[in-house]
């Protein structure tokens, strides 16, 4: 059965990277300002949600590449009183993870180890407080099922947290597949919001 398993793991494995690749390179094709035109509908959407749930303390991931653009939302959520945490990535190659640090403000942004922005300053963070996580992703599906860039730093983190937390993943249209392969590290989204709509992930 073990044989079997690895197998069939191996086959997700394959359907998987294809459906990043893909995905990666579509969101890639979207033009700048389509882009930003797009992100500024999502982050709408989403500013509405957390409004409505009368969230407080939120992580939001520094968008880079063509990921969906946080940087004016998380400023804004600044404006509005909300404690914002974000990621930071400590370490190299396999020991490498994830740490978390509340900001006031992006102003002193320098790369991190990946080359993605994160602040050159900030303060350790609590995360028993959050009401939502806000990742990227790279693929999803309506299952709930999100395909990021393969490091696992995401599915870790998200395993470490209390499950009332809500995680929310923040997508284009077209990074949406039919049905993603899940594997067993995978950590599950409960929404998520492009620029068409809001999908909530059966329980």
């Amino acid at each position: 059965m073990a044989i079997v398993d690895a197998i069939e793991q191996e086959g997700f494995r394959a359907i998987r990277q294809s459906i990043r690749k893909k995905a990666i390179s579509e969101r890639d094709a979207i033009t700048p300002d389509v882009r930003h035109h797009f992100s500024k509908e999502i982050i709408d959407r989403l500013r509405k949600y957390l409004s409505e749930k009368r969230a407080h303390s939120i992580h939001c991931y520094i968008s880079f590449r063509s990921e969906v653009e946080t940087h004016e939302y998380i400023e804004h959520a600044l404006r509005e009183g909300l404690r914002v945490t974000v990621p930071i990535v400590e370490g190299t190659g396999e020991t490498s993870g994830l740490a978390h640090t509340v900001i006031s403000g992006l102003s002193d942004l320098v790369d991190g180890p990946l080359v993605i922005k994160e602040p050159r300053t900030g303060k350790p963070a609590s995360l028993e407080s959050l009401d939502a996580v806000i990742v990227p992703l790279v693929a999803f599906d309506r299952f709930g099922t999100r395909l990021g860039y393969g490091r696992g730093f995401y599915d870790r983190f998200l395993h470490e947290l209390p499950r009332r937390i809500e995680r929310i993943g923040l997508a284009f249209s077209i990074q949406e597949a039919d049905r993603i392969p899940a594997l067993p590290h995978d950590e599950p989204l409960d929404t998520i919001v492009t620029e068409k709509a809001i999908f909530h992930v059966p329980s």
